[in-house]
């Protein structure tokens, strides 16, 4: 198997293969796709034979052959495309990433972190297109999928997901910080009376798996925050610190 290195260009992926002698070659499919051409079969058809070629690339699928130019044939098919990034695209592969290539044998963005193994690589891959594939379940929340996905890559890699997990999207400014235990310390009352406050004043219910789910007042105080543990996934609630008066005021 010969060496892979992906990176992206304005978020397309592009991946290089690197043969015997550790020069590069392009998936045309990649590069296509980067250049916007309709088909990769169309970039390459007019390429020398020694401008192309095939590959074996490893996908999450498995191995697979592949059709690839290498870096005379990628010139040739950037001064043959009309997509107005074409041009950045050249400076950026010659600029940045063939020499990074031909220096140290991989690619990495300016201020990354190094690249994970090849295995780590192709499980968190797996996993993601996994991820991607429940959010477009019907009725499945994009935010939860996303976050019981960050735990299955931390649970198969090892890999810290919680500075990832706090980047997930939650309803509106992250203002609301406060669990029913923590409103309850302000109020000298157990998390459960301050739920069913909460549910006596309209601001939260129970749904038919039994969770607390906010209404449509509740949205204007609390905040429905994505999370996956212990083999469960769903939304924790974080209340505004200020919904302690409203509480107050329903007793």
């Amino acid at each position: 198997m010969n060496q892979i290195v992906a990176f992206d260009f304005e978020s397309h992926n592009v991946r290089i293969v690197l043969d015997e002698n550790s020069e590069p070659w392009f998936v045309a499919a990649d590069v296509a796709q980067s250049l916007d051409y309709r088909m990769a079969s169309d970039m390459t058809r007019s390429l020398d034979d020694d401008e192309r070629g095939t590959q074996i690339v490893r996908t999450p699928s498995g191995d697979q052959e592949m059709l690839v130019i290498n870096e005379s044939g990628l010139y040739s098919a950037i001064l043959k495309s009309r997509k107005p990034e074409a041009k950045r695209f050249k400076r950026w592969v010659t600029h940045e990433v063939l020499p990074s290539i031909r220096k140290t044998g991989s690619y990495a963005a300016p201020g990354s972190v190094a690249a994970l193994p090849a295995p780590t690589q192709d499980r968190v891959h797996a996993i993601l297109l996994i991820g991607e594939a429940v959010a477009k379940v019907p009725g499945v929340k994009a935010g939860i999928a996303m976050a019981a996905t960050l735990t299955c890559i931390h649970d198969n890699t090892g890999l810290a997901i919680e500075h990832l997990r706090r980047a997930l999207p939650v309803a509106n400014e992250p203002i609301c910080s406060l669990n029913p235990t923590q409103l309850g310390e302000r109020l000298e009352l157990s998390a459960r009376s301050v739920n069913l406050r909460l549910q006596s004043h309209g601001l939260q219910f129970k749904n038919d798996r039994d969770e607390w789910e906010l209404t449509e007042s509740g949205k204007r105080w609390a905040e429905a925050l994505p999370y996956s543990r212990n083999g469960h996934s769903g939304y924790q609630i974080l209340w505004n610190p200020e919904v302690v008066d409203v509480i107050r005021e329903a007793a």
